[in-house]
């Protein structure tokens, strides 16, 4: 784990407390176009949700979609379950580590993931999702980035996140070139309302 979880990062392991400061930052409509644009899920999807925090990518999906998610953070996973009851599936589980799933899946996503994780951790991630999904099925990951000319601002604060594994377009593209043959990627500066940089990989099975 890259993961910052100590001093004021404490608090942030609190649902209702992350929930506010998501809002604060504009999480919602940043979510909302993540899935318009990039995600882009249909009625009738299967959908596995991998470090899904408190399953707040359920308000943006479709009702048809079969969600099931999973996140290291119990007191998560638990604020998912009050919230949402029977709408999906909630585990508390370590996503680093290699999930046991006999399901298959037409999405999976990692939003706001790989940045928390090692390599070694991210390649057992992708790599689940490769072995789990259904042929023609999709990877979509979002995370922080560091990249060529970013301003100075937006460098310091992507600096400050609690995932401590920010990488470079360059480096995330390692992550998944082993396990896809084919994706697409977005470096997206305007997602939230103040400065700061998302990258974006979808691949396709």
């Amino acid at each position: 784990m890259t993961h910052r979880s100590g001093g004021l990062y404490r608090v942030l392991a609190l649902p209702r407390v992350y929930e506010t400061f998501q809002k604060l930052l504009g999480a919602r409509a940043a979510r909302a176009r993540f899935v318009r644009e990039f995600l882009r899920p249909y009625d009738g999807a299967r959908l596995l949700d991998i470090g899904c925090g408190t399953a707040s990518l359920l308000d943006d999906l479709p009702g048809g979609v079969t969600y099931v998610g999973y996140d290291m953070n119990a007191a998560y996973i638990a604020a998912a379950q009050r919230r949402y009851g029977d709408r999906g599936k909630f585990h508390s589980a370590a996503v680093g580590s290699e999930l046991i799933l006999d399901e298959e899946f037409d999405f999976v996503v990692a939003k706001s993931l790989l940045h928390h994780l090692s390599d070694a951790d991210a390649d057992r991630v992708v790599a689940t999702a490769r072995r789990v999904l259904r042929p023609g099925g999709v990877f979509i990951s979002s995370d922080n980035v560091f990249y060529e000319g970013q301003p100075w601002l937006s460098k310091a604060l992507t600096a400050l996140d609690r995932g401590s594994g920010v990488r470079t377009p360059e480096g995330y593209r390692r992550l998944i070139e082993p396990h896809f043959d084919r994706a697409e990627t977005w470096l997206v500066t305007d997602m939230v309302r103040f400065p700061y940089a998302h990258f974006v990989m979808r691949a396709t099975r």
